[in-house]
């Protein structure tokens, strides 16, 4: 048993890379400040089984055939964990899959780029010695090609079976703990593409897939995911886009087309805030005062939807820069973030405008880092930008210091400039530390705990925002800006069940949906408006105020104009679930979503009609949504808005 392992033999190699390997991906992580990790475990394992799977086929090679395989396999590690470190130092973010389709573009950056490389980046080029020490000893001792196995000799065809079977178990016991360690394993079998993009469902934060299971299970998991996602329309698909395009009827300019021209767009997204809070009282205090005087003074719409799926946050951000649908079962955020697009911002910065986003969350989440450039962003402001009060007492910055640090910043943005702001005290599991508490709930109320937390956020929150208006004033922005307040989705705890009425009237599985639309500005007047609208409606209606018009492919409308109509999916599947207008409802929640099984409603009589009533209405929001769909996938918006010849 001597010479079973000799310091030479071809087990040694594949395992010392393979433990090196995880090594390399734990120093990866602490470089980019991702070292205080609560997966460690299963880091460690998902790292090592990816280290056997790559280092460990080796051993089906003889003599140089081996180290010819290794160096091949050894360059690719040192190549990815360089590209990964210089792009994540540069750009804050993880480089995906899709964006070397776009390498090209970043030889203007290769100076820059090239100023992030430092000594230290040797460690990820320690692999190279240790095949040069499994080199130099092959030349002092021979190779051992056979092994004793119960008696008898296994010659070198025997051995390759034996590792082979070796190498598969272990990676299949590694990525088995992965993927089905919480159960649900037939369903994860049965959506492998989506199981394996997922990874445990951590798409949305790269930073915490990158701690769970290595810079190199992620990268592997986005390429397999772009792999298996087809992206390529047939001649049908190109059909419909073109259709739809046909279709839609040209609005001319309303009345207040150009009455902010010129002026600062300063946009604020509040994390859930419904509609249903605003001019509510509990225990006689308003929950929401500032919002309300806001919404008196300004152009208020209280019948104005959120059209977010599985990405939430990220589709609301998506949905109100692109006037497109979010996807279902997906996330744009993620899946598409390297498309060409012609959103808000860019339409702006080609009118003369400074882009911003400002948020005091990681640059990473919800691949924002990825995204915003293709948006049109210039600059994003994230977490590493802010000051932390101290102590910190809760687990993000506070929206009234995000607002202050906000405000410094802006007041040194030229104008015009548009600057998106992003709350995040009414984040999930809405806690706020004790003092920033001051809605009065009486113990004997009909909200559950959960609840009574989301009700004191929205109420901090508020008394942020109206600090950051009378903020704008001081320093001379609020009278040269529009500002846009909304909602970027429901609280998802039932909030509306309890407080508020339904504007529709209509029924009230829509109501969480309702989140309110309020724009102000010196030259808008003070209207409300209870005409459906939605997120897509919000890219239109702001190019309409600044007095700027664009080829953009948009599915929305002015929300200042007269035709108007609001369609909700299911967020993980196709099946529209609701489309409103200003005559008729339908509305269908049923698992199958067909559309015999709806009901179509007179909302001027609250009334059920026939169901044939509303098919003609339901067959072009189908069309609508499918082309919507189609264009993300195929990434056809620049080329619509160009008018250039579109093939499958």
């Amino acid at each position: 048993m001597k010479k079973f392992l000799p310091k030479n033999s071809f087990l040694f190699l594949p395992i010392s890379l393979a433990i090196l390997f995880v090594a390399q991906n734990q120093i990866f992580n602490i470089f980019v400040g991702l070292h205080d990790s609560p997966f460690f475990f299963l880091f460690i394992l998902s790292t090592f089984s990816l280290g056997i799977l790559f280092y460990g086929p080796s051993v089906l090679f003889s003599k140089w055939w081996r180290y010819v395989y290794l160096f091949i396999i050894s360059s690719f590690v040192a190549w990815l964990f360089l590209a990964q470190y210089l792009y994540f130092s540069y750009f804050g973010g993880f480089m995906q899959a899709s964006a070397l389709k776009y390498a090209g573009q970043t030889t203007s950056l290769a100076g820059s780029i090239l100023n992030l490389v430092s000594f230290s980046l040797i460690i990820f080029l320690l692999q190279f010695v240790v095949l040069f020490i499994g080199i130099f000893l092959q030349k002092k001792e021979k190779i051992i090609d056979t092994l004793p196995l119960g008696g008898f000799t296994a010659k070198w065809k025997n051995l390759r079976v034996f590792y082979l079977l070796c190498i598969i178990i272990i990676g299949l016991f590694g990525y088995g703990v992965i993927l089905f360690g919480n159960g649900n394993g037939w369903y994860k079998i049965t959506h492998f593409p989506q199981t394996i993009r997922e990874m445990n469902s951590f798409v949305y934060s790269p930073n915490m897939t990158v701690q769970r299971i290595g810079i190199f299970n992620y990268f592997a998991a986005d390429f397999i995911g772009m792999t298996l996602r087809s992206t390529k329309l047939t001649p049908e698909d190109i059909a419909l886009v073109l259709e739809w395009k046909d279709a839609v009827p040209k609005i001319g300019k309303t009345n207040t087309f150009g009455s902010a021209k010129n002026k600062n767009l300063i946009i604020i997204q509040v994390e859930s805030l419904e509609n249903s809070v605003l001019f509510q009282k509990i225990n006689g205090q308003e929950i929401t005062p500032n919002l309300n005087i806001l919404a008196k003074h300004g152009l208020y719409f209280n019948n104005y939807y959120t059209q977010v799926g599985a990405g939430n946050t990220a589709d609301a951000e998506f949905v109100i820069l692109n006037s497109l649908y979010s996807l279902t079962n997906t996330v744009a955020f993620i899946d598409f973030a390297h498309n060409k697009y012609h959103a808000l911002p860019s339409l702006l910065k080609e009118n003369g405008y400074r882009t911003y986003s400002l948020h005091a969350d990681e640059p990473t989440f919800w691949n924002r880092s990825n995204i915003y450039p293709a948006l049109g962003y210039e600059k994003s402001f994230s977490k590493s930008d802010f000051v932390l009060p101290v102590p910190m007492k809760t687990e993000y910055l506070p929206d009234s210091d995000f607002f202050a640090q906000s405000l410094q910043e802006m007041t040194g943005f030229q104008s015009p400039f548009m600057a998106t702001l992003i709350t995040l005290s009414s984040h999930t599991p809405f806690k706020i530390p004790t003092n920033l508490q001051t809605l009065s709930i009486p113990e004997k109320s009909p909200f559950n705990a959960i609840q009574k937390d989301y009700l004191q956020s929205i109420h901090y929150t508020d008394m942020a925002i109206g600090e950051f208006i009378a903020g704008l004033k001081v320093n001379g922005l609020y009278n040269n800006s529009v500002i846009a307040i909304y909602g970027d989705h429901g609280n998802l705890y039932g909030i509306s069940d309890l407080i508020g009425t339904s504007t529709t009237k209509a029924f009230k599985e829509t109501r969480s949906s309702n989140v309110p639309l309020i724009l102000l500005g010196t030259n808008l007047p003070a209207k409300t408006y209870s005409t459906p609208g939605s997120h897509l409606d919000f890219y239109p209606t702001v190019e309409n105020i600044l007095g700027i018009t664009s080829t953009s492919t948009l599915f929305g409308k002015d929300l200042l104009g007269k035709t108007h109509r609001v369609t909700l999916r299911n967020a993980y599947s196709k099946a529209i679930t609701t489309i409103l207008t200003g005559n008729l409802t339908y509305k269908n929640f049923t698992d199958g979503g067909l559309f015999e099984n709806g009901e179509c409603l007179s909302m001027s009589k609250q009334t059920v009609l026939p169901i044939e009533d509303c098919k003609t209405l339901y067959e072009e929001e189908v069309k609508a949504t499918s082309a919507s769909d189609l264009i993300i996938k195929g990434n056809l918006e620049l080329k619509l808005s160009s008018s250039q010849t579109l093939k499958p």
